[in-house]
């Protein structure tokens, strides 16, 4: 919400090239409005608008807000000082960014809101990249019969287009996979989603060149844990529950699912 309606066009325009929708809300009755009709991943108040301070009307906005965290941007308003960041947050805000602020700090934010929401998260999510549709399929079936949540795409391109990485907590992923493949695939997730764990897959591509070494490749492009096709699902299955401990710790839940799943 903000009621320059030049700026909130263009923090929109912002959040777009990051990938991200947005509803624009130029006033405090409109953005009440939103929230009592629809759910949000991330909201974005300005700390004044013209009816007075947001501040005032946070208890309002947390009734209706479900689980989306607040952010709300400060900045100078009628040559009062804004709020301090320890002030907004003391409130009832979970985030404050200082306008006007450039793509870098927008992009930090929501980083934040993706770590915020990861946090509270239940289940760990789990992305398969994988061509061959079949096994694609078993993996899914399998991971989902564990308890993780799940979703897939048959290359990389799909992976960073279709899907929100912010919130994956395990991308396992084929090597040998058309577009720009799992190798360069795997070093832009490191590089740009350091949350994310990755357990690179692979057969090899003739004698010369094994499943060792193109598993190597996969390791110094960042992979996690390696798994070489081809592979029975319990020892897929100890590796992404190996790199989840990794990250976290013991993930007794899913050891004893696993175990319920191998032992019948």
């Amino acid at each position: 919400m903000d009621h320059n309606r030049d700026q909130a066009e263009r923090i929109s325009s912002m959040l777009h090239d990051q990938k991200w929708t947005s509803v624009l809300s130029f006033d405090q009755k409109m953005a009440m409005r939103l929230l009592k009709g629809s759910r949000f991943h991330l909201l974005l108040f300005d700390a004044y608008d013209g009816q007075g301070s947001t501040m005032q009307i946070i208890d309002q906005i947390r009734t209706h807000s479900q689980e989306a965290p607040l952010a709300i941007m400060s900045s100078a308003w009628r040559g009062q000082a804004p709020g301090t960041g320890s002030e907004i947050t003391a409130a009832g805000a979970d985030f404050v960014i200082a306008k006007p602020f450039a793509p870098d700090k927008l992009k930090t934010l929501l980083a934040d809101t993706n770590a915020y929401h990861r946090a509270r998260s239940k289940d760990h999510h789990v992305l398969v990249v994988e061509d061959d549709q079949d096994l694609r399929l078993d993996i899914c079936r399998v991971l989902k019969q564990v308890g993780y949540k799940v979703s897939f795409a048959s290359n990389m391109e799909d992976a960073f287009f279709d899907h929100n990485l912010g919130m994956i907590d395990v991308v396992l992923t084929a090597v040998l996979i058309p577009g720009i493949g799992g190798i360069e695939g795997t070093f832009q997730i490191k590089k740009d989603f350091a949350h994310c764990k990755v357990v690179a897959m692979s057969q090899g591509v003739d004698d010369t060149i094994t499943a060792i070494h193109v598993l190597a490749a996969a390791k110094a492009a960042g992979a996690d844990a390696l798994l070489p096709k081809p592979f029975n699902m319990h020892d897929l299955l100890k590796s992404v529950q190996s790199v989840i401990r990794a990250k976290e710790g013991p993930e007794e839940s899913n050891q004893a699912a696993i175990d319920a799943l191998f032992d019948n």
